[in-house]
């Protein structure tokens, strides 16, 4: 309704100024008199030519059938028409609605005829297929924005889907070996659900309940190791409200916990936050067992994909994504504008 209602403002708004244009010159050399309202006898015969070419010849032969030779002698068509209904009105029915007649030779009307029809008829054309231009990428705006979202919920959805099991595994054992500790760990993990379920289907979240998130499921990660100091953790910068997609940094993290060598020296897993007015930046390293561990496009690694896809989907180009593979060690780098 509200598109129907700009839509019908926009046309009378076009004839107003149609009309405006051809009275002004009238209103100019003769003063406010009748005769200077005579293009109101022929805005009636542009009303119909121009709906006929803009609302069933364009949309018809134009938008559909791609029939441009068929468009164009139809208009022809309808402008000859014009021309010929107003010089017919111009010579019989002009004079008994009491305006005068001005004679010109033929030549001279049929030009003017001519110019006339192509400046109102090629002006109402140009709107209309700029509208529909403009409505065709309007479409396809929020069709690929569709697509993005779809896809993001999708690459969200893969996020984190097998931790739970490793986390509920530890907790199974602790019940028997600390129960205060198996308890804290079922808060832990009743948050990182709520969070998962709550802000992750949010656009952008806020970067300081992000990383509460990931501290809280570093704490259950750490009940996989047996020395507390295996996993370290540094946060550097002020958090100052910057917003960042969800879920966007854990893949990483959980990477790095799942795939590191359980056996190395302490730290085994280092993870590290630097935080700007601008960027943030993860880096995480960790040992892994040599020759074990394959890099994400050899068939491994969903989720540092997923990222590469997301950060694709989100930044374009204006990211950082590193990663690097030695002997034993394995870093990886993101860099995100805030």
């Amino acid at each position: 309704m509200k598109f129907f209602k700009y839509r019908v403002l926009n046309h009378i708004l076009f004839w107003i100024f149609i009309f405006t244009f051809y009275t002004v010159p009238y209103l100019l050399s003769y003063g406010f008199e009748i005769k200077a309202f005579i293009n109101i006898i022929y805005i009636p015969i542009d009303i119909v030519g121009v709906y006929i070419v803009i609302e069933y010849l364009i949309p018809r032969f134009v938008f559909k059938k791609r029939r441009f030779e068929i468009f164009i002698l139809g208009t022809a068509i309808i402008i000859a028409l014009n021309i010929a209904i107003s010089y017919y009105i111009k010579l019989n029915i002009q004079p008994m609605l009491g305006f005068r007649v001005v004679r010109r030779p033929f030549s001279a009307e049929l030009f003017s005829a001519l110019l006339n029809n192509f400046m109102i008829i090629g002006t109402a054309t140009a709107f209309k297929l700029f509208s529909y231009s403009y409505n065709i990428q309007l479409t396809q705006s929020e069709l690929e924005r569709k697509t993005i979202q779809s896809e993001l919920g999708i690459l969200r959805s893969q996020v984190n889907p097998h931790f739970l099991f490793n986390v509920l595994n530890n907790i199974d054992a602790l019940i028997f070996e600390d129960k205060e500790k198996a308890s804290n760990a079922i808060v832990l993990l009743s948050k990182i659900m709520r969070y998962m379920l709550q802000e992750s289907t949010h656009e952008m979240v806020k970067l300081d309940k992000e990383l509460s998130y990931i501290q809280d499921y570093l704490e259950l990660a750490k009940l996989s190791f047996a020395d507390p100091d295996f996993l370290k953790f540094e946060q550097k910068g002020a958090l100052n409200s910057q917003y960042v997609p969800p879920l966007l940094f854990i893949p990483i993290i959980e990477n790095a916990v799942k795939h590191c060598n359980k056996q190395s020296e302490s730290p085994g897993i280092v993870i590290n936050f630097y935080i700007d007015a601008n960027w943030i930046e993860l880096r995480t390293s960790n040992f892994v067992k040599r020759n074990t561990f394959k890099l994400p496009d050899s068939g491994t690694g969903t989720g540092l994909i997923n990222v590469e896809k997301r950060l694709k989907l989100l930044y374009g180009s204006n990211f950082t994504f590193d990663i690097k593979k030695d002997m034993d060690k394995f870093d990886v780098h993101i860099k995100v504008p805030v």
